[in-house]
């Protein structure tokens, strides 16, 4: 009996002591790569530091207002993100626009990593990047970004003044 709650006791502990990490380490890491003049429309690249996949929840802009337009730009390190909420833009034909629902952002995909690689090496179509696309009828002074890892929620804001 003693064992048994021994093992338990150090389950516990461990569930414990890793849950404690992994809120202590949040994984998303943002970089704010674009803003118009009027400050309506945002774009930030979004990575992953962490271990495993995570995955966006919702977004929210200045004081928790839904966003106009928000998309996810799914592309790659040679075309790099528009700075325009029209999809049809010419600019970049291969920049996939997503619900962020439709999107995981897998792990190793740091922002800056993915910028420190183009200037070792060539960039190549094989690095992914992630850009969140925010337009809003006012100007945008932070946006709020929820999102789940391993089951846990997080909350990030990223200021833009």
């Amino acid at each position: 009996m003693k064992k048994i709650l021994l093992f338990a006791l150090i389950f516990v502990i461990l569930i414990g002591g890793i849950f404690i990490y992994i809120k202590a380490t949040p994984p998303l890491a943002t970089r704010t790569v674009f803003n118009s003049e009027d400050n309506k429309t945002v774009v930030v690249a979004l990575g992953n530091k962490g271990f495993g996949e995570l995955k966006v929840t919702g977004v929210k802009v200045n004081n928790n207002a839904d966003p106009n337009v928000l998309k996810m730009q799914v592309s790659n390190a040679l075309e790099g993100f528009k700075g325009t909420i029209d999809e049809k833009s010419e600019a970049r034909e291969n920049i996939e626009f997503k619900n962020i629902q439709d999107v995981s952002i897998p792990k190793g995909t740091v922002p800056e990593n993915v910028l420190r690689k183009q200037g070792e090496r060539k960039a190549t179509v094989d690095d992914t990047i992630y850009g969140l696309t925010v337009n809003h009828h006012e100007e945008i002074h932070n946006i709020h970004i929820k999102y789940r890892y391993f089951g846990i929620l997080f909350n990030e804001t990223i200021n833009l003044d």
